[in-house]
């Protein structure tokens, strides 16, 4: 049925990412721990600020669960012949733009990691373990993810994963990461941005 209705399979699978990037799962995490997320550290509900004020098992289990919400619709899309991209599109926006919480959800690179991993598999293992080294040599969240947004697109078009348009998906989607962290960048220019030890609970 959907794939005769192309406008209908877009919207279907827009939907299906949507709702499932609206789930707050590290929000829901910190309320477990007995800690509301909106108001302490940077009052961010991504992984990085549940791992700074739950510590490292918290952070670990919301970055997979964040991850987990971008890969399951696009591969859910797929098995359906709905258009993949559409999905992590959706699942963004939902995420980012978290209706429960007035439109101010997590800043997505968790998110953006589930959805890569699913269109783009090759080029995500090569981003992430960029990911890996930049937050190991510099222990700023910020700057690995910052380094994937940008490493992510280019390998993606240097190898050729994926088709044209998931490529170019994911570089709008990594533009708007980059935007996302503006006030991170500001902070790094400044040398105020702090170093974060994910392994120890601050």
């Amino acid at each position: 049925m959907f794939q005769d209705n192309t406008i209908l399979a877009f919207i279907v699978s827009f939907l299906l990412g949507w709702l499932s990037g609206i789930i707050p799962f590290c929000y829901i995490l910190g309320r477990i721990k007995g800690v509301n997320l909106t108001k302490v550290g940077s009052k961010n509900i991504g992984a990085t600020n549940l791992g700074r004020s739950c510590g490292p098992v918290f952070f670990i289990i919301g970055f997979l669960l964040d991850g987990l919400k971008g890969l399951a619709p696009v591969l859910i899309a797929r098995s359906f012949m709905l258009p993949a991209m559409s999905a992590g599109a959706g699942t963004i926006i939902g995420h980012v733009f978290n209706p429960f919480f007035r439109g101010r959800g997590g800043k997505g690179v968790s998110t953006v990691i589930g959805v890569a991993l699913g269109l783009v598999p090759r080029a995500f293992l090569i981003a992430f373990g960029a990911w890996l080294i930049l937050y190991i040599t510099t222990l700023v969240v910020s700057i690995a993810s910052l380094g994937l947004a940008i490493i992510l697109p280019a390998i993606a078009f240097l190898i050729d994963d994926g088709s044209m348009l998931d490529r170019v998906f994911l570089l709008v989607l990594c533009i708007l990461i980059i935007i996302a962290h503006r006030k991170n960048i500001q902070r790094l220019l400044q040398g105020t941005e702090p170093k974060t030890r994910l392994w120890k609970k601050r």
